[in-house]
């Protein structure tokens, strides 16, 4: 009779402990997929970044524009005939 007390008391510790071991693991999961401030604040430098790069290269554009219409008015046209 002591051997089935130990199977079912080892039985019953296997289940304790594979349900504690699950609750730690879905805790643990749980708090790395909410993002740390630092990953919060880094995202919203890189947008910044981002969006001012996109003024630059716009700004950048429209200077490379202006640039041909100046050489094109510039240009001798004299020469060509």
């Amino acid at each position: 009779m002591d051997i089935a007390y130990a199977i079912v008391a080892g039985l019953t510790l296997m289940t304790f402990f594979a349900a504690g071991f699950d609750y730690l693991g879905k805790r643990a999961k749980k708090a790395s997929l909410e993002p740390s401030k630092d990953l919060v604040e880094l995202e919203a430098r890189v947008k910044g970044l981002e969006a001012s790069l996109a003024e630059r290269d716009e700004r950048l554009a429209r200077l490379e524009s202006d640039l041909r219409f100046t050489t094109r008015l510039l240009e001798d046209r004299t020469k060509g005939a």
